[in-house]
């Protein structure tokens, strides 16, 4: 039971984390996007991109 919830709860933070990710980068300008390499038709693409990174990184440090 304790993992179902740990599990549902990891998706909702997920979620929260792309969704704000997505519109600060919907925020910026198109110029502001070349910038830094993003297209806007990228975007989710990147935001999840960036969510698994971060993940995976936060993964690693807990188990060492």
């Amino acid at each position: 039971m304790t993992n179902m919830i740990t599990t549902i709860s990891e998706a909702l933070r997920r979620r929260q984390n792309m969704n704000a990710t997505i519109k600060a980068l919907h925020e910026l300008s198109d110029a502001e996007l070349r910038d830094i390499g993003i297209y806007r038709c990228n975007i989710e693409r990147v935001a999840r991109g960036l969510i698994d990174i971060h993940r995976t990184e936060r993964d690693a440090k807990n188990k060492g």
